[in-house]
């Protein structure tokens, strides 16, 4: 427990040598004492400051004790303060009227030191005591609400990590659910391409080596959606991404389009296909062949749409195909979502396709970023 602080004992008499002797008697308890000479100035120091008792000589000029103890039980604030009566002339009416008034204790005068000093000391200690438990009392209302306000903090940081491991879990569930499906659509294309591949009338190393190339065209797809995060594709960089080994013969230009996750496959094989059979068949497979690739958006009746070119020349007399292998089945799967039907032709100077189709099926931000006067930007 701390050291108690010194109590306040208030001595009201009007006879100064009194104070003296009194503040000799009370100099061993070790407390403040306070003197006055009259009620007047006992009642006036009363609204400043507590005393732990206050010793009030009875007979007194002007207020004596009496009138000045009623006064001071009229106060509210020393209402309970402990009043010992010092008197010459003790009798037992005027010890009737004195504890009346709500007095503690009377004294004689002369007073005994040591009697004076023990029933003072007795009211000092009861005050410190009180002091002690109004100022413990105020620590632990104090710390009572700091641990309160702890625990409310504490309560609102739960609140928000609860709410935050919701969201997490919530955004789990969703990547979950998104991973599922795309991997659904990655196993039905990869069964696409590997029936069509093998169910082509050709040689198993021939249906290997297309097979591992269609592969490598939808795993560099993948490899772009990854980078960015599965939001999709720069169409530019597909193309690229698929005529890298013919660079220097492929002139590619157009607009920065974002194209959806399922439009980059879509459109990475495409341009596999293509490519391939160039390699194969047309320009590429002569020394000055090349291929021109364009796209650029277009207005089809007030709606913006995708228009892609793909135009070779400098090849061997083009032979229109008899049948329709896999990059023909897959430009004409894409005409559902046509406006109009995707033009193949087989020109003599070289293959050209044209598609048309609506950004609002392929772009991942159809209506953001588009002006039908933009100029095409060069690629690769």
């Amino acid at each position: 427990m701390s050291q108690p602080v010194p109590a306040d004992i208030l001595i009201v008499d009007d006879l100064e040598e009194k104070h003296v002797a009194y503040r000799a008697s009370l100099e061993e308890l070790n407390q403040n004492i306070v003197t006055v000479t009259s009620g007047a100035e006992a009642l006036r120091l009363l609204l400043e400051r507590d005393f732990a008792v206050i010793l009030l000589d009875v007979n007194m000029p002007d207020m004596c004790g009496h009138e000045t103890a009623a006064l001071i039980r009229k106060r509210k604030k020393s209402r309970h303060t402990p009043i010992i009566f010092i008197t010459a002339f003790a009798d037992d009416v005027q010890a009737a009227e004195g504890y009346a008034l709500g007095a503690v204790d009377y004294i004689l005068s002369p007073v005994v030191p040591e009697i004076l000093r023990a029933k003072v000391k007795v009211f000092v200690d009861l005050y410190q005591m009180r002091s002690e438990l109004a100022r413990s009392h105020a620590l632990l209302e104090r710390r009572v609400e700091e641990r309160t306000s702890e625990l409310e903090s504490t309560a609102e940081i739960l609140k928000v990590e609860v709410a935050e491991r919701k969201r997490a879990e919530e955004r789990l569930s969703l990547l979950v659910s998104e991973l599922t499906h795309r991997v659904k659509n990655l196993l039905a294309v990869l069964q696409s391409i590997a029936v069509r591949t093998l169910s082509d009338s050709r040689d198993v190393g021939e249906a290997r080596r297309i097979l591992v190339g269609r592969l490598h065209a939808l795993a560099r797809a993948h490899e772009l959606l990854t980078e960015a995060c599965w939001k999709g594709a720069d169409l530019g960089h597909i193309v690229n991404a698929e005529v890298s080994g013919f660079s220097d013969r492929v002139r590619a230009a157009g607009p920065e389009l974002f194209l959806t996750a399922s439009a980059v496959q879509t459109f990475a094989l495409v341009v596999h296909e293509l490519a391939t059979n160039a390699a194969k068949y047309g320009s590429l497979l002569s020394a000055t062949g090349n291929i021109t690739i364009k796209w650029s958006i277009v207005e089809v009746r007030a709606e913006p749409h995708l228009e892609f070119q793909w135009k070779e020349r400098g090849g061997p007399p083009v032979v229109p195909a008899t049948r329709k292998g896999f990059g023909l089945t897959l430009i004409t799967t894409m005409a559902s979502a046509l406006t109009s039907e995707p033009i193949i032709d087989f020109a003599q100077d070289g293959l050209e396709c044209r598609l048309k189709v609506p950004l609002n099926v392929i772009a991942a931000h159809p209506t953001e970023g588009f002006s039908l006067s933009k100029n095409a930007a060069m690629v690769g």
